[in-house]
């Protein structure tokens, strides 16, 4: 007999009874689990298919992508010239910690500079030009480590210079006058100077406008060069926003015969200066190599306008994005929480809005005197305390000019 007064055969039918409400409820919760519906119901697609049909929607990429159809970089740094530097930068750490702390921290910015042109600048530089876009639009992606650095920029003034880095922006203005370039080269040497906009083309989309060509160039004399295409200064078009401009320096194995891009020394004519990088590298691949890359951004100015009429001999056309009219939900009876002023703007005419700024405008204006100045603070006069909350907000929208009370204040365009 066990100790609880029950004999074994009574302990084994409770086990078993037991065991038997475990395995109904194991059953239950297998019976009611949530199971995929059927495939002919509409039903979320499956990750294969969301696969497939991003692929479809995305561009394939060119074959081209990721192949270097320049000169080979080697960093000069390795892991013992890395542990070298970083065992003597912990040694100087903290002095000079505390020299820059009280503002005695001297740094030869000409040796750093040569220093990051020797180890990283072409790694870099090639980064920069690949989130620019630069080698997928000129290159159908492949690319080229510019190993030689080139230096270009604008002598525009007797004062100011502006150099041409990678991807500064120059105003129009200031990039007039035809470029200086430098570069290091052995003496025996040939180079081809080309510059161009991916972006500058009016009347071809897929092609670049040719802006500056030097070809014959020796031992990195660009004056001594043989002119291919006269310089064409920047033009970037209004509403157009902001236009690439690029030098790419290419080493030649030996003098090439260029008279086939030679383009008409008095000649503007932007058809005849249509070009593509690309065909020109494919033409010379076997005698030119992609060494050297600087380029710049521009926007218009007031400067594009005499280019136009008085070099292009041309109108000047101007771009504008339409944007599409803004998504208003469906008016409601009662808008809680919300100003009743301003939520019914928003479902007015906009005539009615710009009649009622217009009147606002004018209604304390004298013909036979100048307007008046805005002044500083607008919303410094404060309201009567019994002002109501929505007038309160309408009349400091009034005075800052937000909302569509921005007009009132607004400039006349030219």
């Amino acid at each position: 007999m066990a100790a609880c007064g029950r004999s074994v055969g009574c302990r084994l039918q409770c086990l078993i009874e037991r065991s038997n409400q475990l395995k109904s409820v194991c059953v239950q919760s297998v019976r009611y689990r949530w199971k995929p519906p059927d495939r002919d119901l509409e039903v979320l697609p499956s990750f294969s298919e969301r696969l497939s049909e991003f692929k479809a929607n995305h561009e394939v990429p060119p074959a081209s992508t990721g192949i270097n159809v320049g000169f080979p970089f080697t960093s000069s740094t390795n892991r013992k010239t890395s542990l070298q530097k970083l065992q003597q930068w912990t040694k100087t750490k903290a002095g000079k910690e505390k020299a820059a702390r009280h503002r005695q921290l001297k740094i030869d910015l000409e040796e750093v500079h040569r220093e990051w042109s020797v180890e990283s600048r072409p790694r870099h530089v090639c980064k920069v030009a690949q989130h620019y876009g630069l080698y997928q639009d000129m290159f159908d992606g492949a690319h080229f480590y510019p190993v030689v650095p080139l230096d270009v920029w604008f002598d525009y003034d007797e004062e100011f210079v502006t150099p041409v880095r990678y991807g500064n922006v120059i105003p129009a203005r200031e990039a007039e006058v035809q470029p200086c370039a430098e570069f290091e080269a052995e003496e025996d040497s040939l180079w081809t100077l080309v510059m161009s906009s991916p972006d500058g083309n009016l009347e071809q989309n897929d092609r670049e406008l040719l802006h500056w060509m030097v070809g014959n160039i020796p031992g990195g004399d660009v004056e001594k060069g043989e002119t291919l295409c006269k310089y064409l200064q920047p033009f970037p078009v209004k509403g157009a926003g902001f236009l690439r401009y690029v030098f790419v320096l290419y080493k030649q194995q030996r003098p090439l015969d260029l008279d086939s891009l030679r383009r008409s020394s008095d000649g503007y004519s932007l058809r005849e200066r249509s070009f593509s990088t690309l065909d020109f590298y494919r033409k010379f691949e076997d005698s030119l190599t992609p060494a050297g890359l600087a380029f710049f951004q521009s926007q218009w100015d007031s400067s594009v306008r005499s280019t136009f009429h008085n070099i292009l001999d041309m109108p000047e056309p101007k771009f504008e994005f339409i944007h599409p009219p803004a998504y208003v939900p469906e008016q409601l009876e009662v808008p809680h929480r919300r100003a009743f002023n301003m939520y019914l703007d928003r479902y007015r005419d906009v005539k009615d809005l710009q009649e009622e700024v217009l009147r606002y405008k004018l209604k304390d204006k004298d013909p036979t005197k100048p307007p008046p100045p805005q002044p500083k603070f607008n919303n410094i006069d404060l309201l009567p305390s019994t002002t109501s909350s929505w007038l309160r907000g309408k009349v400091q929208h009034m005075r800052i000019g937000k909302f569509h009370w921005k007009s009132v204040y607004e400039e006349p365009k030219e």
